[in-house]
């Protein structure tokens, strides 16, 4: 049931406007002054036509901002503007540092492919971030496209639940 939801997800997403999409999760964001009380957050750096967020890195220069490297699994790494991103797996592009504890970070913005109407994240099914979110007690933020933000289904109980979610 799970990767019907996902591919549903996945398909509708292909006819949404990415920029658009991006500038009004970023403007939710900012209106919200969620971010406010945060001063190290695990951000993306978006794949294939995921929600792109890194304008916050701009947009809020007194903060720090984490990206994740994977590997086996997956880890964050400190990103500051201009910092060298290199290819990684799935596509994406990573930053070059050290690793940080999880537990540095206050709060992560994670991607989603879809979000149940109990705040449960859906995923590309790898389960990366549910083994590293697990046990984090920080303030976990989800994203993504409006259509895929409120799915009437029931996940497992290891996938990671939202604190919230912001729908673009």
């Amino acid at each position: 049931m799970k990767n019907i939801e996902r591919n549903k997800a996945l398909e509708l997403r292909k006819n949404k406007n990415k920029d658009i999409s991006s500038k009004i999760v970023i403007e939710k964001l900012i209106s919200s002054n969620i971010l406010d009380k945060f001063t190290n957050i695990g951000i993306y750096y978006p794949i294939g036509n995921e929600i792109n967020i890194m304008d916050l890195v701009n947009i809020y220069p007194n903060k720090r901002f984490y990206l994740p490297i994977t590997r086996e699994e997956i880890s964050f790494v400190e990103y500051k503007q201009n910092d060298k991103l290199v290819n990684g797996p799935f596509k994406t592009l990573e930053p070059v540092g050290d690793e940080v504890s999880r537990d540095l970070i206050e709060c992560f913005i994670i991607p989603c492919v879809a979000i149940s109407n109990e705040n449960k994240r859906i995923g590309y099914g790898k389960g990366y971030y549910d083994r590293y979110l697990n046990g984090y007690k920080g303030y976990k933020i989800g994203v993504c496209y409006s259509e895929s933000g409120d799915i009437d289904i029931k996940l497992d109980s290891y996938d990671v639940v939202l604190d919230c979610k912001i729908l673009g």
